[in-house]
This record gives structure tokens, C-alpha cells and sequence, in this order.
């Protein structure tokens, strides 16, 4: 397992070929081969993160919920 740590707040790891990171509650799956996609997925959470929650749908990520 490959893990980055940016901030308290953000952890990003590779599972099953996925980049994975949390979103308040809920896991969220994004294509490995799309590094740049995940990053702009996590860019735009920090930069407003009151409109990423809903509406917002980068390319093939999947979010799961948390129980």
C-alpha cells in the first residue's frame, strides 16, 4: 500500500487500482491512470468546499458510504 499524507485533513492511498481518499464521510474511488483527475477532484474540495460535496462528478470516481 502507497499512502500520501498532504494534511490532517487528507490521506490518499492506492487500493486495487485505485487512488481512495475520504470526502467527509464517504470513501471516494478514482481511476489510478488519472492522477491529474484526482488531483483536481481534491484541488477543488479545498479551494470550495461547500459546492464539492454535491453536483461536482470528475470523470469514472465512485463514491461509497461510510457506515
Amino acid at each position: 500500500m502507497s499512502a500520501l499524507s498532504e494534511s490532517a485533513e487528507l490521506n490518499v492511498w492506492c487500493e486495487d487500482g485505485s487512488l481512495v481518499w475520504f470526502e467527509g464521510s464517504e470513501l471516494v474511488h478514482h481511476p489510478i491512470d488519472d492522477p491529474a483527475g484526482a488531483a483536481d477532484r481534491i484541488a477543488a474540495r479545498y479551494r470550495h468546499p461547500e459546492s464539492s460535496q454535491e453536483g461536482h462528478s470528475p470523470t469514472n470516481s465512485v463514491r461509497e458510504p461510510t457506515v
